[in-house]
Protein backbone atom coordinates (compact mmCIF):
# COMPACT_ATOMS: atom_id res chain seq x y z
CA UNK A 1 0.00 0.00 0.00
CA UNK A 2 1.09 3.34 -0.85
CA UNK A 3 -0.10 6.69 -0.24
CA UNK A 4 -0.11 8.87 -3.20
CA UNK A 5 -1.59 12.58 -3.35
CA UNK A 6 -5.10 12.33 -5.43
CA UNK A 7 -6.35 14.86 -7.99
CA UNK A 8 -10.31 14.36 -8.09
CA UNK A 9 -11.57 15.88 -11.72
CA UNK A 10 -14.92 15.13 -13.12
CA UNK A 11 -13.73 12.16 -15.56
CA UNK A 12 -12.10 8.71 -15.64
CA UNK A 13 -8.50 8.68 -16.93
CA UNK A 14 -7.72 4.70 -18.11
CA UNK A 15 -3.93 3.79 -18.71
CA UNK A 16 -2.34 4.34 -21.61
CA UNK A 17 -4.41 7.84 -21.73
CA UNK A 18 -3.40 10.96 -22.57
CA UNK A 19 -4.76 14.34 -20.85
CA UNK A 20 -3.85 17.86 -20.82
CA UNK A 21 -4.42 19.78 -17.89
CA UNK A 22 -4.18 23.58 -16.92
CA UNK A 23 -3.53 23.65 -13.61
CA UNK A 24 -4.85 26.95 -11.74
CA UNK A 25 -5.65 25.71 -7.81
CA UNK A 26 -2.77 26.62 -5.37
CA UNK A 27 -3.32 23.18 -3.78
CA UNK A 28 -2.31 21.58 -7.67
CA UNK A 29 0.08 23.78 -8.10
CA UNK A 30 2.16 22.71 -5.52
CA UNK A 31 1.35 19.12 -6.05
CA UNK A 32 2.34 19.41 -9.72
CA UNK A 33 5.09 21.48 -8.92
CA UNK A 34 6.53 18.36 -7.36
CA UNK A 35 5.94 15.99 -9.51
CA UNK A 36 7.85 18.01 -12.08
CA UNK A 37 10.57 18.49 -10.12
CA UNK A 38 11.18 15.42 -8.09
CA UNK A 39 9.12 13.18 -10.44
CA UNK A 40 6.35 12.21 -8.51
CA UNK A 41 3.04 10.90 -9.47
CA UNK A 42 0.06 11.44 -8.69
CA UNK A 43 -3.48 9.91 -9.07
CA UNK A 44 -6.32 11.41 -11.08
CA UNK A 45 -9.52 9.73 -9.50
CA UNK A 46 -12.90 10.47 -10.73
CA UNK A 47 -14.69 13.12 -7.72
CA UNK A 48 -18.50 11.93 -7.44
CA UNK A 49 -21.10 12.41 -4.87
CA UNK A 50 -19.22 9.97 -2.11
CA UNK A 51 -15.76 12.17 -2.76
CA UNK A 52 -13.57 10.39 -4.81
CA UNK A 53 -14.45 7.23 -6.55
CA UNK A 54 -12.83 3.85 -5.87
CA UNK A 55 -10.52 3.19 -8.19
CA UNK A 56 -8.29 5.96 -9.85
CA UNK A 57 -5.42 6.12 -12.27
CA UNK A 58 -1.45 7.10 -11.15
CA UNK A 59 -0.90 9.28 -13.95
CA UNK A 60 3.03 11.38 -14.93
CA UNK A 61 3.80 14.13 -16.00
CA UNK A 62 5.11 13.81 -19.99
CA UNK A 63 5.69 17.35 -20.78
CA UNK A 64 5.17 20.86 -19.60
CA UNK A 65 3.68 23.22 -22.17
CA UNK A 66 4.04 26.07 -20.13
CA UNK A 67 4.66 27.40 -16.94
CA UNK A 68 3.12 30.57 -16.07
CA UNK A 69 4.49 33.03 -13.54
CA UNK A 70 2.02 32.59 -10.71
CA UNK A 71 2.57 29.06 -11.01
CA UNK A 72 -0.08 28.08 -12.89
CA UNK A 73 0.96 25.11 -16.12
CA UNK A 74 -0.35 23.49 -18.76
CA UNK A 75 0.74 19.97 -18.80
CA UNK A 76 0.14 16.89 -20.79
CA UNK A 77 0.02 13.31 -18.24
CA UNK A 78 -0.09 10.03 -19.32
CA UNK A 79 -2.07 7.30 -17.61
CA UNK A 80 0.75 4.57 -16.13
CA UNK A 81 -1.44 1.92 -13.86
CA UNK A 82 -4.60 1.80 -11.92
CA UNK A 83 -5.08 1.53 -8.30
CA UNK A 84 -7.83 1.09 -5.61
CA UNK A 85 -8.33 3.86 -3.59
CA UNK A 86 -8.66 2.22 0.00
CA UNK A 87 -9.09 5.14 2.13
CA UNK A 88 -8.56 9.03 1.53
CA UNK A 89 -7.45 11.76 3.47
CA UNK A 90 -6.84 15.49 3.56
CA UNK A 91 -3.50 17.24 4.40
CA UNK A 92 -4.39 20.96 4.22
CA UNK A 93 -6.51 21.44 1.00
CA UNK A 94 -5.06 18.25 -0.56
CA UNK A 95 -6.51 14.81 -0.52
CA UNK A 96 -4.40 12.04 -0.49
CA UNK A 97 -5.34 8.00 -1.07
CA UNK A 98 -4.07 4.94 1.05
CA UNK A 99 -3.83 3.23 -2.56
CA UNK A 100 -2.97 -0.23 -3.47
CA UNK A 101 -2.14 -0.70 -7.21
CA UNK A 102 -3.65 -2.97 -9.07
CA UNK A 103 -1.07 -5.00 -11.78
CA UNK A 104 -2.35 -5.07 -15.19
CA UNK A 105 -3.03 -8.48 -16.62
CA UNK A 106 -2.62 -9.01 -20.05
CA UNK A 107 -3.14 -12.25 -20.74
CA UNK A 108 -5.69 -13.31 -23.17
CA UNK A 109 -6.78 -15.12 -26.29
CA UNK A 110 -4.93 -14.21 -29.64
CA UNK A 111 -8.09 -14.87 -31.88
CA UNK A 112 -9.75 -11.97 -29.53
CA UNK A 113 -6.88 -9.46 -29.83
CA UNK A 114 -7.14 -10.44 -33.28
CA UNK A 115 -10.98 -9.43 -33.84
CA UNK A 116 -10.47 -6.20 -31.69
CA UNK A 117 -7.85 -4.98 -34.05
CA UNK A 118 -10.15 -5.41 -36.88
CA UNK A 119 -12.95 -3.69 -35.80
CA UNK A 120 -10.27 -1.12 -34.86
CA UNK A 121 -9.07 -0.65 -37.96
CA UNK A 122 -12.20 -1.10 -39.77
CA UNK A 123 -13.49 2.14 -37.56
CA UNK A 124 -10.37 4.16 -38.15
CA UNK A 125 -11.13 3.34 -42.12
CA UNK A 126 -14.50 4.45 -41.93
CA UNK A 127 -13.51 7.66 -40.71
CA UNK A 128 -11.12 8.62 -42.91
CA UNK A 129 -8.02 7.67 -40.43
CA UNK A 130 -5.33 6.29 -42.57
CA UNK A 131 -1.97 7.75 -41.42
CA UNK A 132 -0.26 6.13 -39.03
CA UNK A 133 -1.16 2.44 -39.60
CA UNK A 134 1.76 0.89 -38.46
CA UNK A 135 1.37 2.37 -35.33
CA UNK A 136 -1.82 1.36 -35.06
CA UNK A 137 -0.94 -2.20 -35.91
CA UNK A 138 1.01 -2.70 -32.82
CA UNK A 139 -1.49 -2.24 -30.70
CA UNK A 140 -1.95 -5.25 -28.11
CA UNK A 141 -3.46 -3.68 -24.90
CA UNK A 142 -7.19 -3.48 -24.12
CA UNK A 143 -6.28 0.08 -23.18
CA UNK A 144 -4.17 1.20 -25.75
CA UNK A 145 -7.61 0.44 -28.07
CA UNK A 146 -9.46 3.23 -26.81
CA UNK A 147 -6.96 5.62 -25.76
CA UNK A 148 -8.34 9.37 -28.05
CA UNK A 149 -12.02 7.56 -28.21
CA UNK A 150 -14.27 9.69 -26.17
CA UNK A 151 -15.93 7.33 -24.28
CA UNK A 152 -18.92 8.18 -21.97
CA UNK A 153 -18.01 8.25 -18.35
CA UNK A 154 -20.47 5.32 -17.16
CA UNK A 155 -18.36 3.24 -20.22
CA UNK A 156 -14.78 4.27 -18.74
CA UNK A 157 -16.14 3.41 -15.29
CA UNK A 158 -16.74 -0.02 -16.27
CA UNK A 159 -13.52 -0.03 -17.79
CA UNK A 160 -11.36 0.69 -14.95
CA UNK A 161 -13.10 -1.13 -12.98
CA UNK A 162 -12.60 -4.85 -15.05
CA UNK A 163 -9.86 -6.98 -13.49
CA UNK A 164 -9.49 -9.42 -16.55
CA UNK A 165 -7.77 -8.41 -20.19
CA UNK A 166 -10.36 -10.51 -21.77
CA UNK A 167 -13.04 -8.81 -20.82
CA UNK A 168 -12.04 -5.63 -21.43
CA UNK A 169 -11.30 -6.73 -24.80
CA UNK A 170 -14.80 -8.10 -25.00
CA UNK A 171 -16.27 -5.53 -23.74
CA UNK A 172 -14.32 -2.92 -26.33
CA UNK A 173 -14.71 -4.79 -29.07
CA UNK A 174 -19.29 -4.69 -28.08
CA UNK A 175 -18.39 -1.05 -28.53
CA UNK A 176 -16.49 -0.67 -31.66
CA UNK A 177 -19.18 -3.12 -32.91
CA UNK A 178 -21.98 -0.76 -32.21
CA UNK A 179 -19.86 2.29 -33.88
CA UNK A 180 -19.46 -0.05 -36.65
CA UNK A 181 -23.43 -0.70 -36.85
CA UNK A 182 -23.97 3.41 -36.82
CA UNK A 183 -25.05 4.91 -40.25
CA UNK A 184 -21.56 5.98 -41.79
CA UNK A 185 -21.37 9.91 -40.86
CA UNK A 186 -19.95 12.21 -43.30
CA UNK A 187 -16.23 12.99 -43.49
CA UNK A 188 -15.90 16.14 -42.07
CA UNK A 189 -17.65 14.66 -38.87
CA UNK A 190 -15.84 13.57 -36.10
CA UNK A 191 -14.08 10.48 -34.66
CA UNK A 192 -17.36 8.39 -33.32
CA UNK A 193 -18.79 8.80 -29.87
CA UNK A 194 -19.36 5.60 -28.52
Amino acid sequence: MKILPLFPLNLVLLPYEILPLHIFEPRYKSMVKNAIENEQPFGIVLKDSDGVYKKGCRVEVTKVLQKYPNGEYDIIVKGIERFKVLYTEKDGDTFYGQIEYIPLSIETDIKLIDNVQDSYLKILLRYGINTDMEMHMKKKVSYEYVKGIQLPLILKKELINMENETDRLTFIKNIFDNILRQPKKLKNENFPEA
